[in-house]
């Protein structure tokens, strides 16, 4: 604002001015004129014209190998995410999850898995893979997907990233989607790190096929009752997504995935997701009470932090919960609740009559960017 010609600003409040004054009685005014006026001694700004040269170019020529940190990244830092691979062990398959030359789907997972660490790695991410070599956790395959969600619940992730790339009986078929499992309100976090994935993906490969909806429930693929999803994603308690960024049986898209420059393509995208995703706000809720001063009849004290107001800088103070969206349960009921938005503190007395040998108290809410709470469960003994 510091450099803007004082010229100019009252040129501006006074057209807005007008607009106020005039009312209802003008159909429509703008408040600020289409062509900057002209401020004495100073030579007038040109108009913008750019749009031709803007929507000539082709969306399909992928741009310069340059993967630039961007400077949100940082947000990344000590976030804790688990990459997930997709499959390995099974080269001995002779047409397992191959493309149409038999190049390998678990191959190219684990190249661009590696790439996205080390992007990771470069901005203080805390990264752990589930396999860092043509391996399974476990010979058999139910037995290995249950210790790959495992160890995301055991390190308690901020997110579990399972990478994977898509087959189908049509050579043609090569688009994008960003599973998440159940529905939408089963894991909101899941989602918000889905939609920030899929748009650095589309970002990234330049695909010329997009789906209608890109982001899907597993239930697509599985649906309830005789399935209920996907089993890794089932089985994780942490915000979970699974991606197919494109299809490796689609022979064009085969002989580009066989380049690793591509699948470092890939994994920029992936990591510009992620960037995007932890610049909006990681969402947590804290436990204030001592473990003996847990229990019925007793004020619980909930600490909410949005993700944001903990960086400081220039808007800190002010409040980036939406109020509206807390929503506090005691073993799945609505318990009603005190939300201090200064001190960013909800407050809430259970009564005996929820109280069981073991309780969950989960919260939820949302910050200013839609962003919902990685790990809403609190468990009170």
């Amino acid at each position: 604002m510091s450099d803007a010609h004082p010229g100019r600003i009252w040129l501006g409040l006074a057209a807005c001015l007008t607009c106020a004054l005039l009312g209802a009685g003008v159909t429509r005014l703008a408040c600020l004129p289409a062509t900057p006026a002209a401020v004495p001694g100073e030579a007038p700004r040109p108009v913008a014209t750019g749009l031709a040269a803007a929507t000539d170019g082709d969306w399909l020529a992928l741009p310069p190998a340059s993967f630039p940190i961007p400077p949100y990244a940082r947000f990344l830092k000590d976030v804790r995410i688990v990459l997930d691979p997709g499959h390995g062990g099974r080269g001995h398959l002779k047409k397992w999850k191959r493309g149409p030359t038999g190049l390998r789907e678990a191959e190219v997972n684990l190249s661009v898995a590696l790439c996205l660490r080390d992007l990771l790695a470069r901005v203080g991410a805390d990264v752990t893979l589930t396999r860092s070599d043509d391996s399974y956790l476990d010979a058999d395959n139910s037995a290995d997907l249950r210790a790959r969600a495992a160890l995301a619940n055991r390190l308690r992730a901020d997110l579990l990233l399972s990478i994977h790339h898509n087959g189908a009986a049509s050579p043609k078929a090569n688009y994008t989607t960003v599973f998440y499992h159940g529905r939408p309100d089963d894991s909101p976090a899941s989602l918000d790190a889905a939609r920030h994935i899929l748009y650095g993906l589309n970002d990234a490969l330049r695909l010329d096929r997009h789906l209608e909806c890109a982001v899907l429930s597993d239930y697509a693929l599985f649906p309830p009752p005789k399935n209920d999803g996907l089993a890794l994603l089932r089985q994780a308690r942490v915000p979970a997504v699974l991606s197919e960024a494109s299809f490796h049986s689609n022979p064009e898209e085969e002989q580009r995935l066989r380049d690793p420059d591509y699948n470092l393509r890939e994994a920029y995208g992936l990591f510009l997701g992620l960037a995007r995703w932890a610049q909006s706000g990681l969402c947590r809720v804290r436990l204030l009470n001592a473990p003996n001063q847990v229990g019925p009849g007793r004020e619980l004290q909930l600490e909410l932090d949005d993700g944001l107001a903990r960086r400081g800088g220039f808007g800190a103070e002010t409040s980036k919960i939406s109020a509206a969206s807390i929503d506090l349960r005691l073993n799945g009921q609505p318990l009603p609740f005190e939300f201090d938005p200064v001190k960013r503190i909800v407050r809430c007395v259970p009564g005996e009559q929820r109280w069981r040998a073991r309780n969950t108290l989960t919260c939820q809410f949302r910050n200013q960017f839609g962003q919902a709470v990685l790990h809403p469960e609190v468990v009170l003994e």
